[in-house]
């Protein structure tokens, strides 16, 4: 029997074409790569025995390419973000689920991981053109799973890449890892093992070299109804630097972790309601000599729904805001030291300055700031024609009428 969280009631109320896309996750206040209340086929990224209970279905991720000429994405701020997946310019990707007796394969095109882009970014030496690592790229995803009494599933993780796009430009990046899960009724867990993670600048001699990679977790939920989960996700890399005042071999390392609890009141036979909270603490450092420090401390709150309109229009939304959240900086100035920005001549407007600010990073003093304006509304539908569904979202702080687009085939 599948039982699928926000979730195990709401299967009562929509179809499962409704499950589909970053969009939907979105308009629910999640996010898309750590997210771990709102089930959605995109949990196959995080535990992957989930391939059983979304098999049968093609999704399309829209947007763009996600791979730019590096020289360009250092000197153009709109390039700069194809290096990552955000709502103004997202990445497109896409792949199937297909299930045969009882076991269940796939492949996915494309779903680089912005954690893992971030460190490259954070790795590389931002003071030229062609100072930037390579973020991955080429990206395939193979699924094998099937039921033995449970759920269970794997996940086979490739990427590699050469770049010569431009002058002086010789780029090399590389990744692998695997993912393992399973699940079976109320609860779920799961094991993902980087087994490689490098990027080189043949030309300047920069390198990030990943020395250790994982993530670990799972959920269990009660009554059908309220659900309480945690994740712990670590990485440690090795870094060269040739080109700042920084040279030298130095150590990093990422570490996430995220708890939380969250209940479903169904509010009639075709509407439901959750209210969730979750505390999420990241630590990132490289070893300078002058460490580059950034530890945050997040608690949001969000409220969301989900309706069945009518037989082809689902509505959903919610709406977020921290309860408690803090950025401690140390020497992240360092961290950024003569790199030039996107208009090729401020620190502040650089790759590694908008990477680390997405966590509310102080590049210009040290010490604790408050996270303010946290007040986030997000809303999104899915149109339903047969076997087909389109999912958009609309942002709270975008110009665009949908800041996500993608299709979903179930067959």
């Amino acid at each position: 029997m599948k039982k699928v969280f926000l979730g195990a009631a709401t299967l009562a109320l929509l179809s499962t074409s409704a499950y589909a896309t970053k969009a939907r996750l979105l308009a629910l206040g999640d996010e898309v790569e750590d997210n771990y209340y709102t089930m959605d086929d995109r949990y196959i990224f995080t535990n992957a025995s989930y391939i059983n209970n979304f098999a049968d279905m093609v999704v399309y991720e829209h947007g763009s390419e996600g791979a730019t000429s590096y020289a360009t994405a250092f000197t153009t701020a709109e390039a700069a973000n194809t290096t990552l997946d955000t709502d103004q310019n997202p990445k497109a990707m896409g792949g199937f689920l297909k299930k045969h007796g009882k076991f269940v394969y796939g492949a996915y095109l494309g779903n680089e991981s912005n954690v893992s882009s971030l460190l490259r970014i954070v790795a590389s030496d931002g003071n030229d053109a062609n100072g930037y690592l390579a973020t991955a790229d080429n990206q395939i995803d193979l699924f094998f799973g099937g039921e033995a009494g449970i759920n269970w599933g794997a996940n086979f993780l490739y990427a590699s890449s050469e770049r010569k796009n431009g002058a002086n430009e010789d780029l090399d990046d590389s990744a692998m890892a695997i993912r393992v899960g399973a699940n079976k009724d109320n609860w779920d867990a799961y094991a993902n093992i980087s087994l490689n993670s490098e990027s080189e600048n043949v030309a300047t001699g920069n390198k990030f070299e990943g020395k250790l990679g994982f993530q670990v977790g799972g959920s269990y939920t009660f009554n059908q109804d309220t659900k309480v989960y945690g994740s712990m996700k670590k990485f440690d890399w090795e870094q060269t630097n040739k080109l700042t005042g920084t040279n030298g071999t130095f150590d990093g390392g990422f570490t996430r972790l995220d708890f939380g609890a969250g209940k479903e009141y169904t509010a009639s036979t075709d509407t439901m309601v959750f209210v969730r909270a979750q505390l999420t603490k990241i630590d990132i450092e490289i070893d300078f000599s002058n460490k580059a420090e950034l530890s945050t401390l997040n608690i949001p709150l969000i409220v969301g729904f989900e309706s069945k309109a009518n037989d082809w229009l689902t509505l959903r939304g919610s709406v977020s805001q921290s309860l408690y959240g803090t950025a401690d900086s140390q020497n992240l100035g360092t961290l950024i030291a003569g790199d030039l920005g996107s208009a090729g001549d401020s620190d502040a407007a650089g790759l590694k300055a908008a990477g680390i600010g997405a966590y509310g990073g102080n590049f210009a003093s040290n010490g604790e700031t408050s996270f303010e304006n946290t007040t986030t509304v997000n809303l999104g539908a899915t149109l339903t024609w047969n076997k087909i569904a389109v999912d958009t979202l609309v942002g709270s702080v975008s110009d665009n009428a949908y800041t996500r687009f993608a299709v979903k085939y179930n067959f």
